[in-house]
Order: structure tokens, then C-alpha cells, then sequence
């Protein structure tokens, strides 16, 4: 989708058209000095990016559910949903020119996420309504740090590739859980995993 498409699609306000044209000029711009996204997704940032992290919103039905992000880096998906709407979400990563990045953005613009500078593996005591996260591990990696995240109903959405049967059937090997999977809107072969009622075999 271009960046009309995705307005319309997703009934963008003026205000949220206006974050996310700033955010992607800041992106833009730093990634020509930091590694933050692929150079090759900003030739078509609102569908790669903007598109790719506005889908998990249909899923994610209460915007005041409690949301962590796993390996945001620029904050994708986590801080373009905050954009959308979902005021609840911690973004985590361990490189702090990622999280200075998102911080900046935060502060400027008086964004109400929140962001946790360390490894996924070295928190512990935070519980959420849902797990995000989009190119970050293999989902079994994944799934071993969602367990520490993870209450009795805990909703899981990753933006997997082409390969995530594949991922899916080496998970099942150590845990058990339900899934569903959907076409991403996005381009690329791209699905949105959708896992509830993991359990560690």
C-alpha cells in the first residue's frame, strides 16, 4: 500500500498522519548515520513499515491493553501503534542508539510510550496483555522470553516471513500452544502469527 492507501485503510486522523509523516522523516534521516531499518524499506516506508505494524491493531481490540515490544528497534511495531491509538506499551531493546532514537521522538513529541534500554532475557517482572514483535529471533527464542512476559491469557502477534511453518514445527518440540496464522497486509510474504495458551512441555 502507498501512504494514501494506508490513511484510508486504517482511518488515520490528520494528527496521527502528521506523527507518523515526522516519525518516517526522522527515520529517514538518522538511518543515513545509524543502521536502525534496512535502507531498502524506506523506498516504500508507509507500506514496509507503517502498514506491517498498523495490521496488529485489528487484533488488539481494548487500545488500553498493556503491550510490550520485543526488539523494537526504531519502534516498529511498538511506537507506530502508540501512534494509532494503544497508549500501553513498553518497547524493549538492548541497543541504546535504538532506544535514544525512540526517546527523542518521545520527548519531542510528547508520545506516551515508555522504553527499557536491555536484553529481552533480562526482565522479568513485567506482565502484559500482549506480546509484539517483528524480526528480532527464531519463535522459539521467542516463545522462552514470552513465558516471563506471559499472564493466563497473554496474546502473542509476531510478523513472521516466508518461513514460519517451518519455525512453527521446531517450537511445537518444546512447547504447546494455539496459533493461527494471517496473510500480512504488508508486502513481502509476510504472515502475522497469532499464539494464545502457551505452555512450556
Amino acid at each position: 500500500m502507498d501512504r494514501e492507501k494506508v490513511i484510508d485503510f486504517y482511518k488515520l486522523t490528520k494528527k496521527q498522519t502528521q506523527l507518523i509523516d515526522f516519525y518516517l522523516e526522522k527515520l529517514i534521516k538518522t538511518n543515513k548515520n545509524f543502521n536502525l531499518v534496512g535502507s531498502s524499506t524506506l523506498k516504500c516506508p508507509w507500506d514496509r513499515h507503517v502498514n506491517d505494524s498498523l495490521q496488529l491493531s485489528k487484533f488488539i481490540k481494548n487500545k488500553d491493553s498493556r503491550i510490550v515490544d520485543f526488539g523494537t528497534g526504531a519502534g516498529i511495531p511498538g511506537l507506530l501503534l502508540n501512534i494509532y491509538g494503544h497508549k500501553n506499551i513498553i518497547l524493549i531493546d538492548s541497543k541504546s542508539k535504538k532506544i535514544q532514537f525512540i526517546n527523542n521522538f518521545i520527548s519531542e513529541f510528547q508520545i506516551s510510550a515508555k522504553t527499557i534500554c536491555k536484553r529481552v532475557d533480562a526482565i522479568k517482572n513485567i506482565k502484559s496483555d500482549y506480546i509484539i514483535c517483528r524480526a528480532l529471533s527464531p519463535l522459539i527464542n521467542l516463545l522462552n522470553y514470552s513465558l516471563f512476559f506471559s499472564k493466563t491469557n497473554t496474546t502473542l502477534l509476531f510478523l513472521k516471513g516466508r518461513n514460519v511453518n517451518t519455525e512453527i514445527l521446531h517450537a511445537k518440540k518444546n512447547f504447546d500452544f494455539y496459533y493461527k496464522l494471517f496473510e500480512s497486509k504488508s508486502q513481502g510474504d509476510g504472515f502475522v502469527l497469532k499464539i494464545n495458551k502457551l505452555v512450556k512441555l
